[in-house]
């Protein structure tokens, strides 16, 4: 099995998680949320001589993706996205970069489908579709090593926020417990913001998946 390598680039106004994984055993790389700083990505990437073999977005909102299409034309690489994320993705005042003044729209080079398996840069990575945050919010599961890129979807001990377009609470709280509470405790999760947890701890001790939510108006 190849050696994962996990680098976290803190970027952006709201302190958003971009991951660089790569693999230890051939240097190429996969770039997750590129937030806004191309350039941040790509020295870390040739201080490392890696060579980035895509791009994938977790969502559409703004602080996720505006360096995205930068850091595809450095680096000759595609940016890849859920399907049902293209109408926010395509729009500055849905993915709210117009609200910043700095308004920001892309189309991803590959669309992709839930439950699609993906073979990048030697690692085997399993979409997994998770609406609530957004319509095509989509988490990663690296297969055979224990490690979910969660995006807004889940955080250490809360949940992304549902009242934005495209959002919705109910939809986001069963897709975490339908799809994501399947894994096993141990999968470490590296959320879009904040600190990692794993699948386990949330299970435990998050009180959006541990309340009874038909008792609440979501």
């Amino acid at each position: 099995m190849s050696e994962l390598i996990r680098k976290t680039l803190i970027l952006g106004m709201v302190q958003t998680n971009c991951y660089i994984i790569s693999n230890g055993d051939t240097k190429e790389a996969i770039v997750f949320d590129p937030a806004d700083n191309a350039d941040k990505i790509e020295q870390y990437l040739k201080s490392n001589d890696l060579v980035c073999k895509a791009i994938l977005l977790t969502h559409g909102h703004f602080d996720h993706i505006m360096a995205a299409t930068e850091l595809a034309e450095i680096t000759h690489t595609s940016i890849y996205a859920h399907e049902a994320e293209v109408g926010l993705l395509t729009d500055a005042k849905v993915n709210a970069s117009a609200h910043i003044h700095k308004e920001c729209s892309l189309i991803p080079d590959v669309l992709l489908k839930d439950e699609e398996v993906l073979q990048l840069a030697g690692f085997t990575i399993k979409v997994i579709h998770t609406p609530g945050h957004t319509a095509g919010g989509a988490c990663y599961y690296f297969l055979g090593h224990g490690v979910l890129i969660s995006g807004d979807t889940l955080f250490r001990g809360s949940i992304g926020r549902s009242d934005l377009p495209t959002g919705n609470g109910r939809q986001l709280v069963e897709s975490i417990l339908n799809k994501l509470m399947i894994l096993e405790d141990q999968v470490a999760v590296y959320p879009g913001h904040g600190n990692a947890t794993t699948i386990g701890y949330e299970r435990d001790k998050n009180i959006y998946l541990t309340r009874n939510w038909d008792a609440f108006d979501m």
